[in-house]
């Protein structure tokens, strides 16, 4: 080898870096970048505050919240225990029902001991007095078992209402169904009508009457009832699995109420169904008090079925003057019904309560997302590794943010938030996220809130379609009266005949039109209805797509244009909603209607245009 070339050899190798100083490097890179990574990657502890936890206390020996125990200390009533609770005095006499009937009941006869003493404890009584007085069926259950204990009859012993025998095979009890009948309308019935309810009017006095009293106290409170599971393991409650029997139960407490009403219509005897009409009035008002969504959109269906009575369609006893002026006074008397917003904080902690179950690995997202069909589940199961990989204090905080939004925000504006976080959910956004534990706490919010946040913006709806009923019913009562005192329905503008006559302008705005302007109104009078007495059942009000400017017309929409805008059904490409200026609603699916009756009830979108007409002329021999 020459001089040069060894002297250049010997230079590389002098040259050339040690391995152990390349690996050195090596490692620092690795740690420069992992410690970081590690860092955003430790789940960090949840930190129980009122931004994240929401409540403090009561805690567990565990440490988690007990939701169940923080809304009892929160909402349970002074009156709880005393007899100014009506519904402690209606268990005291009809004792511990389930659903309205023990074949309902599933429960192992431990569990039914379980939750009857846990109910009497709450309410502060004595388990061992016998309740003294027995609630009848309701009345659908009583035509039901009716028609099933005569099945068996000969083909050519029954006939159809049009005349056509009915197939032996073919059960009666569906043949027609209790709510294609009159008593289902709430419509007046008879015995002579319906034989097999003699009994049941026979019975139903008493208990109804004695209700009807518990229902006048201060408060009609039902407590919480925890379940032996969670009694037993000492985790707390998941809200979203509480059972809700009595809640369930008023519905038939309602629906007795409502078929003895529209007996005494047909009997004759307006004042009691007066009576019965603001007994479920006061039910349904008195159900939401510091309540949860079910028990809110519960009240808000009993306060419908007692505007849906007809107490002035009988021609033989109409109402009088002084009748009409003790309804309106009975509404004026009622409790408030409580902003729908009082429901968030029940619902508030449901949510949290979930993500908690959630992350002690009692639930998984899965489970929640199969709970009602009607919401789109995630599109991966993120389940409990990936919450036990969350930062919590992100996702609780995320649920907060978003019911703080909802009691903050006008509703249109949440309903796009919450458009806005489904569809970050299942987008490309999401994956960066997925590297933090931060990031994913933030997804694990997100779903909770996709999921369970869509019910309560449909029950701000329920609460503004119940607030539009009850509008319409006053302006109706307030127009029968005008009959009364002045011989015929107002000449001219019917409003600005109501309100001289006192009718606070409220009355004339649906809470569901965002866009009314102060001197706008959705209601109009069809044009036709005669002075004369005419049908019960002819239309009175209408809710109307195109608002009516208050003072300008007569506020009366023609006969012939008195037809629907049919929402899904194929219609002529030049005809638009901002265009058609008929029947129409903000409700979806549904119109409010009044009739001459003095029910108003929600008439669907399609209805039959020949049973529309019927109602139309007065022809009409039964409301929809």
């Amino acid at each position: 080898m020459s001089q040069p070339a060894q002297e250049v050899l010997e230079s590389a190798v002098k040259n050339q870096p040690k391995k152990r100083g390349c690996r050195r490097g090596c490692l620092i890179t690795v740690f420069v970048l992992a410690v970081p990574l590690a860092w955003f990657n430790i789940p960090a502890k949840l930190r129980v505050s009122k931004e994240t936890t929401y409540f403090t206390e009561p805690r567990t020996a565990n440490g988690q919240i007990d939701y169940f125990k923080a809304l009892e200390q929160r909402t349970y009533p002074p009156e709880m225990k005393t007899d100014n609770n009506g519904y402690r005095i209606f268990v005291r006499q009809f004792g511990d029902l389930w659903e309205g009937s023990s074949s309902n009941d599933t429960r192992s006869p431990e569990d039914r001991e379980f939750y009857r003493l846990q109910k009497y404890e709450k309410l502060g009584l004595d388990p061992n007095i016998p309740p003294t007085l027995t609630l009848p069926s309701a009345p659908y259950k009583v035509y039901d078992d009716f028609h099933a204990n005569n099945e068996s009859r000969e083909r050519n012993e029954v006939e159809r209402p049009d005349g056509d025998a009915i197939d032996p095979v073919t059960p009666l009890r569906s043949v027609p169904g209790f709510h294609d009948t009159a008593i289902g309308k709430s419509c007046p019935w008879t015995l002579e009508q319906y034989p097999m309810f003699a009994d049941w009017v026979n019975q139903i006095d008493e208990p109804l009457d004695a209700i009807a009293e518990a229902v006048r106290k201060p408060v009609f409170f039902f407590p919480m009832l925890h379940s032996p599971e969670s009694a037993q393991s000492g985790q707390p409650m998941n809200l979203i699995e509480i059972r809700l029997p009595d809640v369930m139960l008023a519905r038939d407490i309602a629906r007795n109420f409502q078929a003895r009403a529209t007996y005494r219509i047909g009997q004759g005897n307006i004042d009691g169904a007066i009576e019965d009409k603001l007994t479920l009035y006061r039910l349904g008002r008195l159900m939401p008090q510091k309540s949860c969504l079910v028990q809110y959109l519960v009240g808000l269906a009993i306060e419908g079925m007692a505007t849906a009575i007809p107490v002035d369609a009988n021609p033989e006893h109409p109402l009088t003057a002084q009748q009409i002026r003790r309804i309106l006074d009975g509404l004026d008397a009622l409790p408030p019904r409580p902003p729908f917003k009082d429901a968030y904080e029940w619902e508030r902690c449901m949510t949290l309560s979930c993500l908690q179950a959630l992350s002690h690995n009692r639930a998984s997202l899965a489970y929640y997302s199969n709970l009602d069909s009607n919401v789109n589940p995630p599109k991966f199961d993120w389940s409990n590794i990936f919450a036990h990989s969350s930062n919590l204090n992100a996702a609780y905080r995320r649920i907060n943010e978003s019911y703080d939004a909802m009691s903050a925000l006008p509703s249109d504006e949440f309903v796009s938030m919450i458009k806005t976080v489904e569809r970050r959910i299942h987008s490309w956004e999401t994956i960066p996220k997925l590297l933090t534990t931060n990031g994913r706490g933030e997804i694990v919010g997100n779903v909770f809130v996709a999921l369970f946040t869509p019910a309560t913006m449909a029950f701000e709806e329920a609460t503004h379609r119940s607030q539009c009923t009850e509008n319409m019913k006053r302006l109706t009562l307030a127009l029968l009266l005008y009959e009364k005192e002045h011989g015929s329905l107002p000449d001219g503008d019917w409003r600005a005949a109501l309100m001289e006559a006192g009718v606070p302008a409220q009355w004339f705005r649906c809470p569901s039109c965002h866009g009314l302007a102060e001197n706008e109104t959705v209601y109009v009078m069809i044009g036709n209805v005669p002075n004369a007495v005419s049908s019960p059942n002819q239309i009175l009000l209408a809710e109307v797509l195109q608002p009516q400017k208050l003072g300008e017309g007569d506020g009366r929409i023609p006969i012939e244009k008195a037809t629907f805008w049919q929402r899904g059904i194929a219609r002529p490409l030049e005809l638009r909603p901002k265009d058609f200026d008929g029947f129409g609603s903000a409700h979806p699916g549904c119109t409010n209607l009044s009739f001459r009756s003095g029910a108003v009830r929600a008439v669907t979108d399609i209805i039959d245009s020949d049973v529309l007409q019927k109602l139309l002329d007065g022809s009409a021999t039964e409301l929809p």
